[in-house]
Formats: structure tokens, C-alpha cells, sequence
């Protein structure tokens, strides 16, 4: 069975594909392809438990890139009077930054490898759509504002950590950073802090994008012609031919305004995970439903906000408390450059709950002023019973915080208290 093993500098043992394509002999014949084939297996991050291998079929790939690319249709293709005339106030926002993208191929920049949907769905947008695509093979701030100023980018995609170390640069002014109209974001959560600091910093629209290895890529996004409010609060509206359902624990739909799991439904869902049917049962039922695990809430206009993980939903006195929501709190402090936020098990079948604050450098931040931060501004219930301060968070290949590392130490510690 042949097998193709990506690694870097030569590896014992192993033909290089380009001397394999170099050697002389007749090509093979062309497979017998189905767009329902598989084409691919991509792991999912594991950041709340082991990865799973994701297999998608072609017409997976393709479906949500087809969704996107209808997303930023307006000012890349030749735009009709109508969408001219929704331009006319956009300008107003974004200025020549519109203008000079409006009906152009566009210039993209992406720290996201394709080892990840979100990095093959930039891949083959950019193919399809005829855009220019600037690949980073490691992020590092200096280096991306360089390139946006040199390859005149439009559109920057980048992971929350990658964006919050750029806004955090001093000299930005130094850069020509005029050509760029959108940062797209996403594997992450982003919080609304960070999102306003990239509308402020860059002058351009934010694009938060909600999507998941399962599902090929984006559920959700905002767009150019959403309110700032609304690019910084939400993770948008449904991408096009996505159907969204928030449902209860039973998997009955509610209505807007209520917490519950998000479902959704597209021809671009996965086949399956590999070689576990009943993990893949536990998420996709027979009508084609897949239910994500992720809480959250979808208002009247379809906007759609993302409150946190079923897995990571803490429960005290009876309350549910989401994490994200007090991680967002303490990230508003002038002092704290990020925080997570877990539950563990605690006396009486509650959870006490752990705050993991990351502060700004040279701070001299002390737990009990967090805690007093969290009595003026938290509901008692959401109060944290500790907090701990790291200089790093452990994370995933894409940034995310990998928060069953965190909870392992908060429980190592409270098992070591009562013993």
C-alpha cells in the first residue's frame, strides 16, 4: 500500500514525491472518482478530549468554499445596482479600502496551514476564486505586517492568538496597512475585546467565522455589512445553504433567544469519524443533523452567539455557568491579557470553578484583586473559588487553550487539599 509522508529535510527509508514525478514512465491511469468519494481525513484539535479523524467526502471540500466565496460576492465579483447601492454606505465605513477591492481578485494572507479546514478552505477559495494567497509557514507579528505592506493584502486569516499578538504591536504606524479590509478569524474564540481592538487598530471589518472540522469548515460568519456591535458580539449569521437549529436536551429546537446546543445541517458534513461508527452516532442522527456541542443562542435575526462547550458548562447551587462568559470579564481588565475559565469537581456534587489568568507583562497583578474585579462585576455564583496566574496557556496546533490540561492541574491540586 503506498503512502505519502510529509516531513521536513529527507527521512531514511523514504522516495521524495518529486524524484517519484521525475522518474521516467508512463503516467498512471486517472482514478474513477464520485464527488461523495472520500478525498480526505483531518483530526479534529482535541482540545476537550482525544482527536478524532474526520473524513470528508469532495463534495464536502468544495460546498462550504462555495458558501464563502457567495459570502464576499459582493465586492469581488462585478457588483449589481442593488449591492452598489448597499456599497455607497459601507464607504462610509471602510473608505477606499471597499473601493479598491470591490470586482478585484484579492490578495489573501493566511497563518493557518493546511493541516486544518479552515486552512484548506483559504486554499481552495483562493484556486477557485483566482486570488493571490500569501502562506506564512510560521506566524510571527513583524513578519505579517511586512507582508500585508509588501503583497498589498486585503484579507489577513489569522487565529485569535495570532490577532491579539498584532494588536499589541506599538509601532503599527510604521506600516502601510491600508490595502487590508478584512481580518477573518476563527478555530478559536474570539473574544469582543480583541475583535474591537482589530476595528480600531486596523480600521477594517472583522470577520469571526464559527465552523468545525465535522461540518468542512464555516457554520457561521459575519460579514462587511453587519454593525461593529454585531462583528465583535456574535459569530455572525448561517453561511449559505447552512441550516441552524438550537435545540434542548432532548434535541427539540427551541426559540430564538434560548441556550441550547447548536445543530446544523449541509451537504458539506462529514461521512463520519474514522473507524468509530458510535462516536459518529453519538453526532450525526438519521435526518443529517449534526449536533456540535457547542451552547449557544440565535436571536431574532438569525445572529448567532456562541456561549461555551456542553463539556465545559460548569453547574453550582443549581446555576449553570457558561466559562466564556467570565473569561471575557476578566479579559476586559486593563491587567489581564487572557484567561480560561473550568469547572472540577467539588463537595456536596457542585463544581468549584478555577480561573487561569495570563496578565500583561510586568504586571503585578494579585489574585485577590482579580477576585475583587469579579465581586464588583460578577453575579456571586460566577465568582471563581481560585485563580491561578500562568505565563503561558498550554495550547493546540491552532492556539486554542487546551483546557483538560487545566482542568487536570485544578484537580490535582484540590485532590491534594482534602487528602
Amino acid at each position: 500500500q503506498s503512502r505519502l509522508i510529509l516531513a521536513e529535510g529527507d527521512t531514511a527509508g523514504t522516495l521524495r514525491f518529486a524524484d517519484v514525478l521525475a522518474t521516467p514512465g508512463s503516467p498512471p491511469e486517472p482514478a474513477a472518482l464520485s464527488p461523495d468519494d472520500l478525498a480526505v481525513i483531518l483530526y479534529t484539535s482535541g482540545t476537550t478530549g482525544v482527536p478524532k479523524g474526520v473524513m470528508h467526502s469532495h463534495r464536502g471540500l468544495i460546498a462550504p468554499v462555495v458558501a464563502s466565496m457567495r459570502l464576499r460576492r459582493m465586492w469581488l465579483h462585478k457588483p449589481t445596482p442593488a449591492q452598489l447601492a448597499r456599497m455607497a454606505g459601507l464607504v462610509k465605513r471602510y473608505g477606499k479600502r471597499l473601493l479598491q477591492a470591490a470586482g478585484r481578485p484579492q490578495t489573501f494572507l493566511t497563518a493557518i496551514g493546511g493541516h486544518a479546514i479552515a486552512g484548506i478552505e483559504a486554499m481552495l477559495q483562493a484556486l477557485l476564486m483566482g486570488d493571490r494567497l500569501v502562506l506564512m509557514p510560521r506566524f510571527h507579528p513583524v513578519e505579517a505586517l511586512r507582508l500585508i505592506e509588501q503583497e498589498r493584502v486585503t484579507v489577513l486569516i489569522a487565529p485569535p492568538l495570532a490577532l491579539s499578538l498584532l494588536v499589541r504591536m506599538r509601532d503599527l504606524e510604521r506600516y502601510d496597512l491600508s490595502s487590508l479590509l478584512i481580518c477573518g478569524t476563527g478555530s478559536a474564540p474570539c473574544p469582543p475585546e480583541l475583535a474591537r481592538q482589530v476595528q480600531e487598530r486596523f480600521g477594517c471589518a472583522i470577520h469571526i467565522g464559527y465552523g468545525t472540522t465535522e461540518i468542512g469548515g464555516g457554520i457561521s460568519a459575519t460579514s462587511v455589512e453587519d454593525s461593529a456591535d454585531r462583528q465583535a458580539e456574535t459569530v455572525g449569521r448561517p453561511m449559505s445553504g447552512m441550516e441552524i437549529r438550537i435545540v434542548d436536551e432532548s434535541r427539540r429546537p427551541l426559540p430564538p433567544g434560548q441556550v441550547g446546543e447548536l445543530a446544523c445541517r449541509s451537504e458539506s458534513r462529514m461521512l463520519g469519524y474514522y473507524r468509530a461508527p458510535e462516536l459518529t452516532q453519538d453526532v450525526l442522527d438519521e435526518e443529517g443533523w449534526y449536533y456540535t456541542g457547542d451552547l449557544a443562542v440565535m436571536d431574532e435575526q438569525g445572529f448567532i452567539r456562541i456561549v461555551g462547550r456542553k463539556k465545559d458548562l460548569i453547574i453550582r447551587g443549581g446555576q449553570n455557568i457558561y466559562p466564556e462568559e467570565i473569561e471575557q470579564f476578566l479579559a476586559r481588565h486593563e491587567g489581564i491579557r487572557e484567561a480560561a475559565v473550568v469547572g472540577v469537581p467539588g463537595p456536596a456534587g457542585d463544581e468549584r470553578v478555577w480561573a487561569f489568568v495570563l496578565p500583561e507583562e510586568g504586571g503585578t497583578l494579585s489574585a485577590q484583586e482579580v477576585l475583587q474585579y469579579c465581586r464588583e462585576g460578577l453575579e456571586a455564583y460566577k465568582i471563581p473559588d481560585q485563580v491561578r496566574f500562568v505565563t503561558e496557556f498550554p495550547r493546540s496546533g491552532l492556539g486554542k487553550v487546551q483546557k483538560t490540561v487545566l482542568r487536570a492541574m485544578a484537580e490535582a491540586e484540590e485532590a491534594g487539599r482534602s487528602s
